[in-house]
Order: structure tokens, then sequence, then C-alpha cells
């Protein structure tokens, strides 16, 4: 592909996969994600897209800093010193918030940040990654705070870990019908009906310490695999986090506001 320009790079790396995705302007020309954090594939996957070169920007977001720092060096070869930005580092997006700041992860804060740009409030966002968070943003657009569950396929993994006698399997599938009679799939009805359940409890809980009126969002991962085994979705959007990643740098950076 030859090189384009003017593109922004948003990428954000969680604890088991990096999500990434290509913009113009508003627009998501591409997305994706590499499990297992691997930075070399992912360098490949933007190089063949024509993106490393020093007239388009990067924006990352992440919970692991040996890995950001790797990933920054990369860029940077290709792109200049200038053209990485970080939340955190030299990106600060002011949020009104409960929460304790310094222990709030990036892509939390971004996944608030696009949510108050994107959505009315009162709204709980939901990301089902490597853990899953609940996040409570108040009608008054204050984040009150949120809970953080361990994820679909973490506790998948601990249970394969765990449990000698059960079998394993490469992936959390969709299971069709609720009682299962072989073990693989009652593992698999299980996590998904389980944590629907989860889910949609946790929901009505927030719904009743702080009302019935908000709204739903969920991203992540896992959030289109889950969205059937649950009932209190109003919106589903994987790609939550990098689409705020090309908000804040367009309103941050872009638009001068430090």
């Amino acid at each position: 592909m030859a090189p384009n320009r003017n593109l922004l790079v948003t990428i954000d790396i969680g604890n088991s996969a990096v999500t990434y995705g290509i913009h113009r302007g508003k627009v998501v020309l591409r997305s994706g994600f590499v499990s297992g954090n691997s930075i070399p594939v992912l360098a490949r996957i933007l190089s063949s897209s024509g993106v490393l070169n020093s007239r388009n920007k990067v924006i990352i977001s992440s919970v692991v800093p040996d890995l950001t720092r790797k990933l920054k060096k990369l860029v940077r070869r290709w792109m200049g010193a200038g053209s990485v930005y970080i939340v955190g580092k030299n990106v600060y997006p002011r949020l009104s918030m409960r929460y304790k700041r310094k222990a709030l992860g990036s892509d939390r804060l971004v996944n608030i940040y696009g949510a108050l740009k994107l959505y009315e409030m009162p709204l709980l966002i939901i990301d089902f990654g490597t853990a899953i968070t609940f996040d409570y943003v108040s009608k008054r657009g204050i984040f009150e705070g949120g809970l953080i569950v361990p994820g679909i396929e973490t506790s998948w993994k601990a249970l394969e870990k765990g449990a000698a006698l059960l079998p394993s399997f490469k992936k959390v599938g969709t299971v069709h019908g609720f009682v299962r009679r072989d073990t693989k799939s009652a593992m698999r009805a299980g996590l998904l009906y389980g944590f629907g359940a989860l889910t949609d409890g946790l929901i009505r809980r927030f719904e009743r310490k702080y009302g019935s009126k908000m709204k739903v969002l969920a991203t992540g991962g896992f959030a289109a695999r889950i969205e059937p085994y649950t009932m209190g979705f109003d919106r589903v959007d994987p790609l939550h986090t990098v689409k705020s990643l090309a908000l804040m740098y367009r309103n941050e950076i872009e638009g001068g506001v430090k």
C-alpha cells in the first residue's frame, strides 16, 4: 500500500491485547487487534498500511509501561520524535471525578473522556477486556467511580489451570441453548451465561444506587460476543476506546487545549 499522509493512528495497549485504529478525520479507515501484545506484529501491520511516515501522528493509551516504551521507540524511528503522544505522559485530559486520579488506568480515562463527548449522561461504561470495568458517569458529567471484575477469558484460563480434569479449548465460542450435555460446551455456556448474568445484575445495582435513567455502553474486545447473553446494553461499540483516543487527539492536541 502506498504511504498515506495526514492520518492518525490510535493504539490502546492492554494486558492481553493491543487494539489499533487508523483514522482520517472522523472516519475509521481500518481497525483491529493484536493478541498477546506482539509489538513486532503490530509494527508490521502499520508498516504494510503505509502509515509509518513523518506526515502522520500516533496517540497511545497503555496499562503496560514496558510495551509502551518499546512501541514509542519503534514508532519514533519511522515517524520522528514529535509524532507520538501518550496519555498521561504528554496528553493530560481534564475530567471531573471522585475516583483517585493516580489510580485510574489510562484506558478507563480515555473511555470516560470519549463518552462525555459522544453520549448523554448519566452513563455506565462497561469495558470487556482482560478485566471487566464498570465506570459510572453522573448526569453532571462527574466520574463517580466503578468496579473491576476478572475478565471472561481471564476466568476461563484460571479455570483451565486450576481444574486438572477439565478439558482445554482455544476460545470461548458461541453456545446455543442453556443447559449443555458435554463438558466443553458446559464450560463455555457457564462463562457466557454466567458473565451475562453478572453484568445484568451489576447494571441493576448501579440503577438502584444512581437511578434507572442511565444508559449503558458496552465496549472492549468481548463486548459483541457477550451481548447475546445480556439484557442491559443500550449501545455496543467495541471501538469506543480507539475512537475516544482520536477525539482526545483532536481536542487536546490539534485544538491546543492542554
